[in-house]
């Protein structure tokens, strides 16, 4: 069987920054930061990008918190088996009582 990829959803934003002016160009950039609890995946930070200068910003960030758990859930705990993956994902909805699995 062949393992595919999945791949997250990129969102870029302008903004204007009101209260700080930076002379100097400002960037940042963080990786994917997640913890193991109660033997599940949980996102704290989500990679992204800013940058900064004069009065503006841009922000760009990949997927949410909802993609990064699926991702580590499939890549760090059923070893990029997709279809494993999402057979066995142990979140449901508490009204419906149906998997939370999205597929993207």
């Amino acid at each position: 069987m062949k393992k595919r990829k999945i791949k997250a959803k990129f969102q870029l934003k302008f903004y204007k920054n009101q209260y700080r002016f930076n002379w100097t160009p400002y960037f940042i950039k963080r990786k994917l930061r997640w913890k193991d609890k109660f033997e599940t995946p949980r996102c704290e930070t989500e990679p992204y990008f800013r940058f900064e200068w004069l009065w503006f910003g841009i922000y760009g960030m990949w997927g949410d918190d909802q993609y990064w758990e699926q991702w580590l859930w499939i890549y760090e705990y059923n070893q990029g088996d997709i279809k494993k993956a999402k057979e066995s994902w142990p979140w449901t909805s508490m009204e419906t009582k149906e998997s939370t699995w999205v597929d993207y």
